[in-house]
């Protein structure tokens, strides 16, 4: 039996849970089926391969993953320590795990080495200011995977906002404007986005270049749908700086009433969430135009 099969991943993991055909297939078909698609004889139905991944306690997913990485827990745990690391702008700690996997065989697979081009992207701007370099790698890792200028991945619209970025650290707003909005569209047309920091992170950069450009209403617009996301889904992730930048764009447009009210809630947030140097910051900026925050 090949070990790239469907079939094989479901019997290495049947057995390795203790669990006979017969036991498998209760309920869900007949344990003549098991045998013939762990013999790789038919393949499952989409159906099928569901409730398989229910009875043996795992995400559907799993069995794609691992005919690409055999040592899925071991990929995992590096891409998490990578995010929890560049969440945090510890460059250095990312390039030093990076280092350590360049070799590694378990990231060859598409995915997974379109993950480290994307990061390895990340490591030589902040670390090395290495703009050209950098974005070379960025779009060579958005461009690794097989999916169309009509529908990227979840993760290709990461690596769009990445790219996006670096080139408003550039202050290129010809390259970096038409990426946010490419992210922005692709994120409002994709079905499911898993990972909503991707769209907070989004609307909040892109109000950021757009106010930079001085756009002032389309800023606020992006600002404003960023806002009410945390808001709706109750995240704290950017909350505060997205409140922020409604309150001085709507300054800026001379909305005072409503800048008022949202520098308010950003102070409160960032006290809530123990961030006393950004609610000193935005204090500091409402007291200079003359406009200090409401008390909550």
């Amino acid at each position: 039996m090949h070990q790239d099969t469907l079939g094989f991943s479901m019997r290495e993991l049947r057995l390795y849970l203790g669990l006979s055909q017969a036991e498998l297939s209760d309920g869900i078909c007949t344990q003549a089926l098991i045998s013939q698609i762990e013999n790789n004889d038919v393949s499952p139905s989409a159906e099928l391969l569901y409730q398989f991944a229910l009875r043996l306690g795992v995400d559907i997913n799993y069995f794609f993953h691992m005919r690409e990485t055999p040592r899925l827990d071991y990929v995992n745990e590096v891409i998490r320590q990578v995010r929890r690391h560049i969440k945090r702008r510890e460059y250095s700690e990312v390039e030093e795990i990076l280092d350590a996997e360049e070799s590694n065989p378990l990231f060859r697979p598409v995915k997974n080495q379109q993950f480290y081009l994307w990061h390895k992207g990340i490591c030589m701007y902040y670390l090395h200011k290495e703009a050209d370099t950098a974005l070379q790698l960025l779009d060579a890792a958005l461009h690794y995977t097989t999916t169309t200028s009509k529908n990227y991945s979840e993760r290709e619209i990461e690596i769009l906002i990445s790219m996006a970025i670096l080139y408003s650290e550039e202050e290129n707003w010809d390259r970096a404007l038409p990426l946010f909005h490419k992210a922005l569209y692709h994120v409002r047309f994709f079905p499911i986005i898993k990972d909503e920091t991707i769209e907070i992170r989004l609307y909040y950069n892109y109000a950021k270049a757009l106010s930079t450009c001085r756009n002032y209403e389309k800023a606020l617009s992006i600002a404003r749908e960023g806002f009410l996301l945390c808001r709706d889904k109750q995240r704290l992730y950017l909350f505060g700086e997205l409140s922020y930048q409604c309150g001085k764009l709507n300054y800026l447009l001379n909305n005072q009433e409503l800048a008022s009210e949202y520098l308010t809630t950003a102070s409160t947030i960032f006290q809530l969430d123990q961030n006393e140097a950004f609610k000193r910051h935005v204090d500091d900026y409402a007291k200079k135009i003359g406009m200090l925050p409401r008390k909550a």
